[in-house]
């Protein structure tokens, strides 16, 4: 009996895993708010590599994030959901904490951009570990005819932790003067992460419950194989493996081309100036965590692979014509609105992820293979934004139909991955 309530009693591990998950998307999305800020403080003011210099280091965080998916996806499933949890959490909030305190380049030459790169490393790998074990529990304990909108309420803490960043940004803006939030007002972007961190380890010692799902199959004996080695001798599981990875590879290409580039097209074809810029973002964000709600919740009516495919035409049509109002309109209320809606239909698709993934998979391997699925597919999809701009430039006049191709490129990607697949929204997890 006190399985069963564990099991169908999601509040037990969702705050925990919520706010795990909002510090991640914290920290990704304040690096790439303070990349323009880091550069001069990481790399010699007159360096023209500064820029870039940030930037790799930035990818490197994303580099490192299937290691820690798949280490800590199998801490996971050998010792544990909860337990995962709590150390990724740790390892990711002092990680992001101590970046705050790091000399800049005019005191200790390139150890700088070294130890940056060290912290960013560490980032990375925490990241990828946080995720693998929070999208598994929400699915594991929630009822099964609703998986999809607790999967939802988890995936909209990335956004929520990018909006936060946004906020706290532009206050910091306003209440720093902009040459000491150059030198040192960039810090307390790093250290308030501290608070998030600290309330998120509380939650899930004090609050959050073992899944019961792993608790039977630990009692089963089955925790006690190497769920990496069963992933990849199980022609089946391996399949559902790279059918996950191919939808996050189109999941996170849709989101590098819309909510993550949009302060990039606004910036540099010069419609707006800063604030205005983030006012754009975090309207489109709000609309797409209403997305990742709604799509989650969607998906437990009429089921995974019907809403992934639904919501991904509508984005292909909306795409067609948003790109074209986006990057052109000098209007704030038209570009706010249409990034909104394509936010919520590209973006918000996000909120299947959680299910999506969990349900094909064995309670004995599932935070690693979850663990693969996700970060693979995160670092192998964000070079959507990198490659477009190689193509064609924002100034360019056949830029809207190029990044229109491009947001297509990533639908479709997402779409064969649900034809590839078999409809989970109906299984009993095992």
């Amino acid at each position: 009996m006190e399985a069963d309530q564990k099991k169908i009693n999601p509040w037990n591990v969702y705050p925990g895993a919520f706010i795990g998950w909002m510090v991640d998307g914290f920290d990704l999305s304040m690096m790439f708010l303070l990349i323009p800020i880091l550069a001069p403080q990481f790399f010699p003011k007159s360096s023209a590599i500064a820029i870039i210099g940030v930037w790799s280091i930035y990818t490197i965080t994303l580099v490192f994030r299937p290691l820690g998916g798949i280490l800590f996806g199998i801490l996971g499933d050998k010792i544990g959901r909860r337990k995962a949890i709590f150390a990724a959490v740790a390892g990711l909030g002092l990680s992001v904490f101590l970046t705050g305190f790091l000399p800049n380049y005019h005191t200790i030459g390139v150890w700088a951009p070294i130890l940056l790169t060290f912290l960013r490393v560490l980032t990375g790998i925490f990241a990828g570990g946080e995720y693998s074990n929070s999208a598994v529990i929400i699915v594991e304990s929630a009822e099964k005819d609703k998986r999809g909108r607790w999967g939802g309420a988890i995936q909209a803490g990335y956004a929520v932790g990018f909006l936060v960043a946004a906020i706290l940004f532009l206050f910091l803006h306003y209440a720093i003067p902009k040459e000491s939030f150059a030198n040192y007002g960039w810090r307390w972007m790093f250290w308030s992460s501290i608070f998030l961190t600290v309330i998120a380890l509380l939650v899930v010692k004090y609050r959050m419950i073992e899944s019961a799902k792993w608790e039977k199959a630990k009692e089963e004996g089955k925790t006690k194989k190497m769920p990496l080695t069963e992933i990849l001798k199980n022609g089946e599981t391996l399949k559902e493996v790279l059918t996950g990875i191919l939808f996050m590879v189109g999941m996170s290409w849709i989101y590098g081309l819309t909510l993550g580039f949009f302060p990039t097209v606004l910036a540099l074809g010069k419609q707006f100036v800063f604030p205005q810029t983030l006012y754009v973002v975090i309207i489109a964000l709000t609309a797409a965590v209403i997305g990742y709600l709604s799509s989650g919740f969607v998906s437990d009516y009429i089921g995974r692979r019907k809403t992934v495919i639904t919501f991904s035409l509508i984005a292909i049509i909306i795409s067609l014509f948003a790109t074209q109002i986006i990057s052109k309109t000098t209007n704030f209320t038209y570009c706010a609105v249409f990034a909104s809606i394509l936010g919520f239909f590209s973006a918000g698709l996000y909120g299947v992820t959680p299910t999506y993934l969990s349900e094909r998979f064995s309670t004995h391997v599932r935070s690693t293979a979850v663990g693969i699925s996700f970060n693979f597919g995160f670092i192998f999809g964000n070079w959507g934004t990198a490659i477009l701009l190689v193509f064609t430039k924002i100034s360019s006049s056949n830029f809207p139909n190029m990044w229109s191709a491009f947001i297509i490129f990533g639908e479709v990607l997402v779409m064969l991955s649900a034809l590839l697949s078999k409809e989970t929204k109906d299984i009993e997890l095992h």
